[in-house]
């Protein structure tokens, strides 16, 4: 089963998760086991990420097609720009057709793992807005791009990194995904900005739970993402107890989502580390939200 993904947002409220492509049997076991317990809640799609370089290529399209064919949910799997020239992106299109998977997150990508920036591909893609426009101009895929609340860490500032996005959005995009953030009132100023610019297609929130010290300062360094002083306080003051952290994560989040919701944002894209528990739990906290959600 797969659906466009512009298909997908004729509903109310919107809730879909993210995985990673797991490096050992055990973290293939985990990420299975994770995908079961979340896709008996009826999420409109799950999302499956791409290593820099296709590094991870095989082990991502092993995921989103048995997601895809297996599952029998919609799967979004993530293309970037790096390593890849156009006919390594045709070629990839056409696998992932074959493997009924008819959406992607288009992205630049992060360079691969000892490079400190991204070098565009011999007959490849120097940016995002690229790749969108040349997948929108040879498949029928439905596309999302990544927005950022806080301006991309490359970008000189937030006006310059948005203007990116518009060029995404312009060459085909049908929806936005944005990174991971902590303070509800950038992403405020983002859909405001987004309006201000006339973008009508969907703002989906990225969504972070919180469930280990050491990882959300490693995440935020890598992103640039806020994160509140009294929420990294109340982290450290519990940095040795796992089940603390994850407790202030997930009460966090709950918090956090219910001011989105009453400020007008009714999409949620959330980054599960391949776990399922915590995102369980909070929506479980929100369900009066989502109605669409199956908890039974």
């Amino acid at each position: 089963m797969s659906t466009h993904i512009y298909d997908l947002f004729k509903y109310d409220t919107h809730v879909s998760f993210e995985f990673f492509p797991p490096k050992t049997n055990q973290g293939r076991k985990q990420i299975y086991q994770a995908i079961s317990k979340l896709k008996g809640l009826n999420p409109d799609f799950f999302s499956v990420t791409y290593g820099a370089g296709g590094s991870t290529a095989e082990r991502s399209l092993e995921i989103a097609s048995a997601l895809t064919n297996l599952a029998q949910v919609t799967c979004v799997a993530h293309i970037t720009c790096v390593g890849m020239n156009r006919n390594e992106v045709k070629e990839l299109l056409t696998s992932l057709e074959f493997h009924g998977i008819s959406n992607v997150l288009a992205l630049r990508g992060d360079p691969p793992k000892g490079e400190t920036r991204f070098i565009k591909p011999v007959d490849g893609f120097s940016y995002a807005s690229e790749l969108v426009r040349f997948i929108r101009e040879n498949s029928d895929m439905g596309i999302l791009v990544a927005g950022y609340p806080e301006g991309h860490l490359e970008s000189p500032n937030k006006k310059e990194d948005f203007k990116y996005l518009l060029e995404k959005i312009n060459a085909g995009a049908n929806g936005i995904i944005t990174q991971l953030f902590f303070v509800n009132q950038y992403l405020f100023e983002f859909q405001n900005n987004l309006r201000n610019a006339g973008v009508n297609i969907p703002l989906i929130a990225g969504i972070f739970p919180i469930s280990n010290a050491k990882q959300i300062k490693r995440m935020t360094e890598l992103s640039g993402a806020t994160i509140p002083e009294e929420l990294l306080k109340d982290i450290e003051k519990h940095q040795d107890s796992s089940e603390d952290v994850e407790k202030i994560g997930t009460d966090f989040a709950v918090r956090q989502v219910e001011e989105l919701l009453r400020g007008g944002i009714t999409h949620f894209h959330f980054y599960t580390m391949n776990r399922h528990q915590q995102t369980r739990n909070i929506l479980f906290q929100l369900k009066r939200f989502f109605p669409r959600l199956n908890f039974l």
